[in-house]
């Protein structure tokens, strides 16, 4: 029988966007579903938004931050997988089907993921070189790969409820990266299921914290890396020169497109 799956939305201020990720999930035609909207106190329209979704459970009380917010929908989700879904983000169809066939198949894997696609803040696909290097490590996965840098996106990872409770919650102290410190917390216990699709869409548009922070992220990355790397030194020294690399990389670009 496939595997219940609850997912888990943060939110804050979200009612631009909020409405196609729910559609996302709803839309996806998988039997035991449980969605799960953790609001932070929104203030421009979400809760009335989220009113008119019956089968949503939603949670709306300030909190601390993003990984508080999730870690409380995690504490009471019942589902056997656990997806983690931005109010931004969406998912594919067919992509749970995709996902609980396989939890179905690898009884024992404690995570799975796959595919994500990058898209600006009109929804057009972008930075596919990106996309296609990613996928290209993603299908090469081993751990200490993976502790050479950050190529699993949170989208397109589902985890087991029981792996999820024995690694602990997400980090508070961390405010981009908590989810790649979660995942080599899984991945030191096992390699993920990878499957050879894409199953999300994340959005990156001006002014998310994937925007507005990118050089803290890739200073939590390299942190992380260190942090769960025992044994793997050679690995945790690339993480620190991929990541600052991507942010020169990156600050060029923005330098580039400000000169046009």
């Amino acid at each position: 029988m496939p595997p219940t799956i609850s997912i888990v939305t943060p939110c804050l201020n979200a009612a631009a966007t909020i409405g196609r990720t729910l559609d996302s999930v709803a839309n996806q035609g998988y039997p035991g579903i449980e969605h799960i909207v953790v609001d932070g106190g929104s203030t421009d329209g979400t809760l009335e938004l989220l009113a008119q979704f019956r089968d949503v459970k939603v949670i709306s009380e300030l909190d601390e931050g993003l990984s508080d917010a999730v870690n409380k929908g995690i504490a009471i989700a019942s589902g056997e997988l656990v997806g983690w879904l931005n109010a931004d983000d969406w998912y594919l169809p067919g992509a749970l089907a995709a996902v609980g066939d396989a939890a179905e198949a690898n009884s024992r894997a404690e995570w799975f993921t796959g595919g994500c696609l990058i898209v600006d803040g009109g929804g057009n696909e972008i930075r596919g070189g990106v996309t296609a290097y990613k996928n290209f490590l993603l299908g090469r996965y081993s751990f200490p790969l993976y502790l050479s840098q950050n190529f699993i996106s949170c989208p397109a990872t589902f985890i087991r409820a029981s792996a999820l409770e024995a690694v602990g919650p997400l980090r508070l102290d961390y405010s981009y990266s908590m989810d790649y410190d979660l995942f080599l917390r899984l991945a030191r216990r096992g390699d993920p299921i990878i499957l050879g699709r894409d199953l999300a869409v994340f959005a990156m548009a001006e002014g998310t914290k994937s925007m507005t922070g990118f050089d803290k992220q890739f200073s939590e990355h390299a942190e992380q890396a260190r942090a769960h790397g025992e044994g793997h030194p050679l690995a945790v020294a690339a993480n620190s020169v991929v990541s600052q690399l991507i942010v020169l990389a990156y600050r060029l670009l923005r330098f580039i497109r400000r000169a046009d």
